[in-house]
This record gives structure tokens, sequence and C-alpha cells, in this order.
């Protein structure tokens, strides 16, 4: 993947110019030295989107940066995929022959890499299992909720990671015990690119133009939820509270929004499922890159919605609660998920434990637009303060200067 370094300048504006030379001062200990990003194809959850917005804000900062995607076969991506689950809490059911030939496959790969960078950073474990050939020190992020993993996939994945320089999750209550070890773990949450395309200011009529051939009627309000329509997301909550809360308040809409892969055929199996769950239900809009949902048209509707949904069974820390926050739209999701690292209840939205909850608060936010302004004005200096990608950047920046000082 290319990189075009972006000057850290270019974020003064939103950032301030503390942000900018913090980024900066982090960047110094790694300057010359060749860091390799490492990501899997076809990976759930959204690390394209951020190291879309890091690495070239590092390259930009003077660091050697190079970002580079495993691909593999049907069958290795499966038991990829397979790890990924198991570690979120699901089952991995991988068969110890298709264990061995994947350890095998990304181990080679791992050789190949050798001599082309001085640290490398791998990101979740679909590319973990390269650690196997490397002979330089790597760093591993895991971007997933592991805190209640299936016990067979924590141990490969732990007997992997053992030999990780440092171990980077959003937060430590994600890490269950033994994925890090004495003073290897470090949490380190990701942020938002302002730049990006999905985060940038519009114009006041131009969100309109782009929601309304969707099909959204913007003259009633609307809440929505950003969807990855895969076995962590939870829709079929955000339904049922849309019911109660509809009784209520009969001109509400509720906007599904999900960006499917072309590729992945249970993703589109996962639309239709869903679809189904709503059935007949009036105003409840299903969109989709079916649909021509791209991120223009999400960042539309984050700015537009009277309140985000963050809804999931186990994501972890996801980055579009603080996309929305960044729009001056409140969020509101599940007490007991990474919502709560993002939002502070009764500031920035609501933390609620069942759909009865979420109903009364999305029924109070839209009966008071005033609040819903005020807990998005919040939202957005939180927002600013600890989770845009000049702040994450430079937590990383400093995990990885560890790492050398530590050589």
């Amino acid at each position: 993947m290319a990189v075009a370094p972006r000057a850290p300048g270019d974020y003064a504006p939103l950032a301030g110019a503390r942000a900018v030379e913090a980024v900066q001062d982090a960047a110094a200990p790694l300057l010359g030295m060749r860091v390799l990003h490492v990501s899997a194809a076809g990976a759930p959850g959204a690390v394209p989107e951020q190291l879309g917005g890091a690495l070239p804000l590092a390259a930009g900062a003077g660091l050697d940066i190079a970002w580079r995607v495993l691909f593999g076969d049907p069958d290795l991506r499966r038991v990829a995929a397979s790890l990924d689950h198991g570690l979120r809490g699901g089952e991995s059911a991988i068969e110890d022959g298709d264990w061995e030939r994947w350890q095998e496959a990304c181990e080679r790969i791992g050789r190949g890499l050798n001599e082309t960078a001085d640290l490398v950073v791998l990101h979740d474990p679909g590319t973990l299992g390269l650690a196997s050939g490397l002979d330089m020190p790597f760093v591993w992020r895991c971007h997933v909720d592991a805190s209640r993993a299936e016990p067979e996939a924590l141990e490969r994945v732990a007997a992997l990671a053992a030999r990780a320089a440092v171990v980077l999750v959003p937060h430590e209550s994600f890490a269950p015990d033994g994925l890090g070890g004495a003073g290897r773990l470090r949490a380190e949450p990701p942020g938002i690119d302002p730049l990006d395309p999905r985060n940038i200011e519009l114009e006041a009529r131009l969100p309109g133009r782009v929601v309304r051939p969707l099909g959204v009627d913007l003259d009633r309000p609307f809440v929505l939820q950003v969807v990855q329509l895969d076995r962590w997301d939870d829709p079929h909550t955000a339904i049922e509270a849309f019911r109660s809360a509809r009784a209520e308040e009969p001109d509400l809409q509720l906007v599904l929004a999900g960006l499917l892969d072309p590729a992945a055929s249970e993703d589109w199996q996962a639309a239709k499922e869903v679809s189904d769950f709503a059935g007949s239900e009036g105003d409840v809009l299903l969109l989709t890159s079916y649909e021509g949902l791209g991120s223009l048209e999400v960042g539309a509707l984050q700015r537009l919605a009277r309140v985000m949904l963050e809804l999931s069974l186990r994501e972890g820390f996801d980055l579009a609660p603080c996309e929305t926050l960044w729009k001056r739209t409140p969020v509101i999701g599940g007490a007991d998920g990474g919502l709560r690292l993002t939002v502070r209840d009764g500031v920035d939205g609501f933390l609620v434990d069942d759909p009865e909850q979420l109903a009364g608060r999305i029924v109070e936010l839209v009966r008071d637009p005033g609040l819903a302004a005020e807990m998005g004005r919040a939202g957005r200096e939180r927002v600013r303060e600890r989770f845009l990608v000049t702040a994450a950047l430079e937590r990383e920046l400093r995990a990885l200067a560890g790492t050398v000082k530590a050589a």
C-alpha cells in the first residue's frame, strides 16, 4: 500500500499546535529507522481506515514508513478469520492440520520480510503468524476486545505474541491474562482522521443533498446505527428499541448504515437477515453499498442524525462513535462495551443497560434538541482532546520508541 506523507501542520487548525508538536517530538527517536506495518486482507473492523490516517501523518513527521497487506488463499484467510472470532469470544474451531499449514505459510512470508525493515508492527490476529519468521523486533497491535477470548484461540495467540517487544491494546480491560506479559502490554486507543472525507466539515446544505437520495426524510428526526453486518454488531436491539421509541414519537426513523464488502458473501447474507428481522416495520431503512452508500454518505448521516446508536456484542473500541461525536451528534449505547471508554454518561450521550432504557433515551434526545446539541458539543471537544489521529499516533510512536530503547 502506498503511503503518501501528510504534513503534521495540516492538522494544527483542528487538533492544535501543541498536538502537532507532540507528534513530531514522539517521532524523533524513530527517525532513520524503517518501520513496516502489516495488516491482513479482508480483516474485519476499521484497521485499514486507522492506518490510512495514521501512516501518512507518521511519514509526514519524517519516518520511513511502509505498509503491506497480507493476502492468502481462501483456506488461510478462513483460519485467520476463525482466530479473530475466537479471540473475540466466539468459537474458533480450527483443525490442527489447518493451523499448522497457516503457521507454515505465515512463517515463510515472515522470513521474506527480513532485511526490509528495522521494526515491524503487526495488526490483529491475521498477521500474527508472521512472528515466527521475523528476526527483527516487532510489535503486535490487537484492535479487538479479547477480554473473554476462547481459551484455545487465546493459547495460540499468546504463544505467537510471546516474542513481541510490545503488545498494544485499545484499553487494558480488553486484554486477558497472559496476553502481554510483565511490562510488555500497553493501552493505546486509536483515533479518527479529521481530514478524512468522512470527517471533514461540509457546506451547510451539502449533507442534506447527499442524504435525501438515499430515502431519508429530513423533515423528520432519525436515529442512526453504523453497522459492519457481521456476527458482532447488534442491529436487532436497535430495531427493538426503535419500535418502542416510535410508539411515543411516530415521526421517528431508524437508519442502519452498513458498508459491504462486495467479495464477502457473508456480509450480504447478514444484510438480508437484518432486513428480514425488520420485516414490514415502517421507517426502518437499511442502507448499504448497493443503495449507493459510501464514506461521504456515512459522514453526512452522522452529521444529520439526532443521535447515533452504538450497539455490539463484542466490538471493542469502535471509531464510529468518535466520528459521530466529532460531528456534534450524541451517542447512546451499551454500558458494558467499549463505548464506555469514549462516551461519558450524561455528558456526550448515554450509556444504557437494556432496550427499554435505550428507547427512553432516544425519546429524550428527540424531544430535547437543545440537550442533543449540548451533548454533541461536549463530544466534539472530548474527541479533540483524546481521540484524533494526532493524539493516537503520538501514543503509538512513544510505545514504538520504547522498543528501540529496550533493544
